[in-house]
């Protein structure tokens, strides 16, 4: 009787491959894994809503700020004149209110473990355009060290009644 054993494995492949082709799908998998799994919704990487006391409560539906999935940037909504305390606009004008917002945007900011450094874009909102200078002397105080890119624009309206509304990004390391 004569045994004939048939050979296993692809024909142009050398013979000491053969062995590790039932892994190679494993491995293929294994190289594909984290984005599958970061891809599932209970494994998704997700932002985190920044909320404080220290600064007003959000008037409509937004949260004060939201850090990004990768802890990177943070977005702070747009910051008015609103005393924490009670939630009314500060007294006086627009130096006053542009004052408060700052020191609500640092508020949020701080909450999310933030510096004034950090951020790296702003835009401020006013309400009149001839208020553009004195917005920019109390501005001027918060980021004396490390100034942000900017942009500034005159609109009609801003909630509250405000008079200004400042709104930033920041980065962390």
């Amino acid at each position: 009787m004569t045994y004939t054993t048939a050979k296993m494995g692809h024909p142009k492949l050398p013979s000491s491959i053969h062995c590790y082709l039932p892994f190679i799908p494993a491995l293929l998998g294994l190289m594909f894994l984290p984005s599958i799994v970061t891809s599932l919704p209970f494994f998704s990487p997700k932002k985190t809503i920044i909320s404080t006391l220290s600064a007003p409560q959000a008037i409509g539906p937004y949260s004060q700020a939201v850090l990004s999935p990768d802890k990177k940037t943070l977005y702070i909504s747009g910051c008015i004149g609103l005393s924490p305390k009670d939630q009314k606009m500060v007294p006086g004008g627009v130096s006053e209110q542009t004052a408060q917002a700052l020191k609500n945007l640092v508020s949020i900011l701080e909450a999310a473990g933030g510096k004034v450094c950090n951020v790296v874009k702003t835009s401020v909102l006013v309400a009149d355009i001839k208020d553009y200078k004195a917005v920019n002397v109390v501005y001027n105080e918060t980021f004396k060290e490390s100034k942000p890119a900017r942009s500034a624009f005159a609109v009609k309206d801003l909630p509250a009644g405000a008079l200004v509304e400042i709104e930033a990004i920041a980065c962390f390391p």
